[in-house]
């Protein structure tokens, strides 16, 4: 599956050549689904792809639709995001959310002494030319944005056969671009995971951090190192779930002796990211304007699912159900 949104990428772009979009494609244009769930299966958008490069005539719709992705394609992923420090951290939460965004093939890191390679392999499918090149071009333009510099990879590689004109793509990337090869690859210096976000913002992570707080004050008052694994935990939420061992190298302190000190409190570090996600999730649920996939995020979920089960698990009750009784 892929969101609504990117389907409305596509609208958006046949919109601004002239096109009908809707005639075109065979389709009304796309409305999300209030709790961000919804999404159309990726035979549907290979076709719609298909239909429009046909109509436009143009073998290029991907490298072109790719780079017209804006932050409302994304969601609130997008913000996260931006309010990260450097690419290195980006990477890492398009990684643990990818499949929020992009549930066909799951990218997997790949370092090497000077590079890490973003890699798609074809075990979970090939969807062909049109849909690769658009998330790969849209990738490479999203990251672009988030930076002061060009940002062109190493290399980038495709599973499908080569074109008639390979010169637009070496034009766009920057960098050498193979096809007919057995993964897809973008590769990214280590050197370029440190650049600094123009994006970065400090007072949005801060904003974050203060609202989990105020959110955490509605909890009966615990024991002290309990309030602290609360406060650490709800903090590091919109970097995925957070582990015991992270949580105890900001405390100071070792995961073993930190688990030790939680039982003995009469808890464990598992029952108070439970407690934290649940409190989080019933404020966020009376947020309108956030669905539930944006919750998801928000909790540190990487797949919307994995939240409405454990929340029903809490409540009997799915979070649309909970959000429909509020």
């Amino acid at each position: 599956m892929i969101p609504e949104t990117f389907v409305q990428l596509l609208f958006e772009y046949l919109d601004t050549r002239g096109v009908n979009a809707e005639d075109v494609l065979g389709h009304p244009w796309p409305v999300p689904q209030a709790n961000g769930l919804g999404g159309f299966p990726i035979e549907q958008w290979i076709r719609f792809l298909e239909n429009a490069s046909n109509h436009l005539e143009d073998p290029l719709l991907g490298l072109k639709l790719g780079q017209s992705i804006t932050p409302r394609h994304i969601g609130v992923l997008a913000y996260v995001i931006q309010a990260s420090a450097n690419l290195a951290a980006v990477i890492e939460r398009l990684e643990h959310y990818q499949r929020l965004i992009y549930d066909v093939t799951p990218m997997v890191k790949r370092y090497s002494p000077d590079y890490v390679d973003l890699v798609w392999d074809k075990e979970h499918g090939m969807p062909g030319s049109l849909v690769d090149e658009t998330a790969i071009t849209a990738l490479i333009h999203f990251y672009r944005s988030l930076t002061r510099s060009s940002l062109n990879p190493l290399l980038v590689q495709f599973l499908n056969p080569e074109p008639a004109d390979v010169q637009p793509y070496l034009d766009y990337f920057g960098c050498p671009v193979l096809f007919n090869q057995h993964e897809t690859i973008v590769r990214v210096a280590l050197k370029e995971l440190n650049i600094p976000l123009k994006t970065a913002d400090p007072n949005m992570m801060a904003l974050m951090e203060q609202q989990a707080d105020q959110l955490l004050q509605q909890l009966p008052r615990e024991d002290a190192l309990i309030e602290q694994v609360r406060q650490v935990a709800a903090r590091l939420l919109h970097d995925g779930e957070p582990d015991i061992k992270k949580v105890a190298e900001i405390l100071n302190t070792s995961a073993r002796t930190l688990q030790r000190k939680l039982n003995t409190a009469g808890s464990s570090f598992r029952k108070e990211l439970e407690i934290v996600r649940r409190q989080m999730a019933e404020n966020y649920l009376r947020e309108s304007r956030l669905s539930i996939a944006d919750i998801a995020i928000l909790l540190g979920y990487s797949e919307h699912s994995a939240f409405s089960r454990s929340y029903k698990l809490w409540t009997g009750m799915t979070p649309q159900e909970r959000r429909e009784q509020n």
